[in-house]
């Protein structure tokens, strides 16, 4: 699996994060798809990672947004 195909899903409950996932494309759609019907009041964000991303790249500080 590349990184350029791998997306990251997060739900927010306002200013909170209370979920994130990170995987491929199709799976990420699935699973945002999921939430989304799981929980239609709250946001969810899907982003596409970058190239370059990994796992470790990601502090804590980048929970907020």
């Amino acid at each position: 699996m590349s990184s350029s195909s791998r997306c990251r899903v997060r739900l927010w409950f306002g200013p909170h994060q209370i979920s994130d996932y990170i995987g491929d494309q199709a799976a990420a759609t699935r699973y945002e798809a999921a939430m989304r019907r799981r929980f239609p009041g709250l946001e969810i964000t899907s982003d596409p990672l970058p190239v370059t991303a990994r796992p470790a790249d990601y502090s804590p500080a980048d929970l907020h947004r």
